[in-house]
């Protein structure tokens, strides 16, 4: 069966704290927090998948996992896309650098 849901990775210069502030600001972005509360969605800080070499942050990324069929991984994805950039700025605005975030579909094994 096929694992649907997004991954979420910030860039080398994002810290642990970054991964942490950026999960609560999921948990809390309207649709995500609506999908969380029908227990529809899970948001989990994972060690990376694929190990990127030289990485100097931490190799945590945050996987957003649909548990059922009432939102498409498109929707995932455009919710998530839209409260991550929305953090994004906000960080860069308030500490400055560059946490470069990239959002990408579960392949269908879930990694």
């Amino acid at each position: 069966m096929a694992v649907l849901g997004v991954r979420v990775r910030l860039g080398a210069d994002a810290t642990v704290d970054d991964v942490r502030a950026l999960k609560t600001w999921l948990e809390r972005e309207e649709q995500l927090a609506e999908l969380l509360a029908d227990e529809q969605l899970r948001i989990e800080v994972q060690t990376g998948a694929d190990g990127t070499e030289g990485r100097l942050g931490p190799d945590l990324e945050l996987v957003l996992r649909l548990l059922g069929d009432v939102v498409t991984v498109l929707a995932l994805t455009e919710y998530t896309a839209r409260a991550v950039k929305t953090w994004t700025n906000n960080r860069r605005r308030l500490q400055g650098g560059h946490p470069d975030p990239q959002i990408r579909p579960l392949d269908p094994d879930g990694e």
